[in-house]
């Protein structure tokens, strides 16, 4: 019995070349009722039995001479004002397999209201430092522009896609929407203490930007489910987890799709990646990367694969930000896997390869496809 199993085209992305010269694309910018809604609200959480609610303090600051209303809410220790996570399992790679619906589409979505560009807004004028391996060790630079990741602030189609996540180990990292409540990020990003403690968040702010949404400061969505493999925090090829968010974010935001790698496609400068590293801004600005190759894959157990790559530059915070390319002419944006880590290869005799690792493979694919599944609007 298969476990796992090819989704998506079996030609190779379209060339970056091909993806910039797409025109942007004017939506009509007419604001669904639920970000409209999201924008006007932040909201808290406050244990406590159904027949007594929370006691809410409102005080005016007048008499302080400023126009300002001090609200306090009680918050307990441990959720802190967050709203707890309910499941989280983790099951064999043919389960998954055996739940997906033949008809989900493995395709990108823009909802018509959402203006798309081929390229983010980048910030200029911005003097960014060189970015490290994970073990410290400098990368040499991807020349697509005049440095090798760039800043940016854009919530346009599909850059908003892309957010931090939050989560009460007490660590970020990076996500992307996938479908209408749901978002991809990296296995050792769920926090698995708190899990095993029985009382766990995540947190997840599409289009985070120095402390809030681009969209508004209450778009975002704590996680209700999760579904995924702890890894120990190793580099694996099965480092990913499909999360069910209690907002269907996806729904107007929209997401991106998902596509099988193939090894056919090495070497190929067609990659993008978008997170949230650590030495940028302390990881309060997103990250931009076009251009790189993968130059090798490792097969690994429950379907998952390493996409290995010299010339991408990742840092802490990336953890989890998506690998994808464009198809159908530049116009479909999908993910084949997302950041994991950083490895030392050997190689025969002496010599040694320091790689950045996306975790990848017709598991992770299948696990997008059962979230697609099961987790709908």
């Amino acid at each position: 019995m298969p476990t796992h199993q090819f989704i998506g085209d079996h030609v190779a992305p379209t060339p970056l070349v091909k993806v910039r010269t797409q025109r942007v694309l004017a939506g009509t910018r007419k604001i669904p009722e639920d970000i409209q809604r999201m924008r006007q609200w932040r909201t808290l959480y406050s244990e406590g039995s159904s027949n007594k609610k929370p006691v809410v303090e409102i005080n005016s600051l007048h008499k302080e001479g400023q126009d300002l209303w001090r609200i306090n809410v009680p918050v307990s220790d441990d959720l802190r004002g967050a709203r707890p996570g309910l499941t989280m399992e983790r099951h064999p790679a043919a389960k998954f397999l055996k739940e997906i619906k033949k008809e989900v589409s493995f395709k990108s979505h823009k909802p018509e209201w959402m203006d798309a560009s081929p390229v983010p807004r980048i910030k200029l004028y911005r003097s960014v430092p060189a970015l490290r391996r994970f073990n410290g060790a400098r990368t040499e630079p991807l020349w697509v522009y005049d440095n090798a990741r760039f800043a940016f602030e854009d919530d346009s189609w599909p850059w908003g896609l892309v957010g931090r996540i939050f989560n009460s180990d007490g660590f970020s990292g990076s996500g992307t929407l996938v479908g209408d409540r749901l978002v991809i990020t990296a296995g050792h990003m769920v926090p698995w203490k708190s899990v095993a403690a029985g009382n766990w968040w995540m947190l997840f702010v599409p289009a985070y930007f120095n402390g809030a949404s681009l969209f508004g400061a209450g778009v975002e969505s704590y996680v209700s489910d999760a579904r995924g493999y702890n890894t120990n925090e190793n580099v694996t090829g099965y480092d990913w987890a499909i999360l069910r968010l209690y907002e269907p974010l996806g729904v107007s935001l929209g997401y991106m799709g998902y596509n099988s790698y193939s090894s056919d496609w090495n070497n190929l400068p067609v990659w993008s990646n978008i997170g949230y590293p650590g030495d940028i801004d302390n990881a309060e600005e997103p990250a931009f990367q076009q251009g790189f190759t993968i130059n090798d894959t490792d097969g690994d157990s429950d379907g998952g694969e390493e996409l290995e790559t010299e010339n991408c530059d990742l840092n802490h915070g990336n953890s989890g930000g998506p690998c994808f390319a464009w198809w159908n002419n530049g116009t479909d944006p999908r993910i084949v896997g997302v950041v994991s880590g950083q490895e030392t290869e050997y190689k025969f005799p002496f010599s040694t390869r320091d790689d950045n690792v996306f975790a990848s493979g017709d598991g992770f694919v299948n696990l997008c496809a059962w979230g697609r599944s099961n987790w709908p609007a």
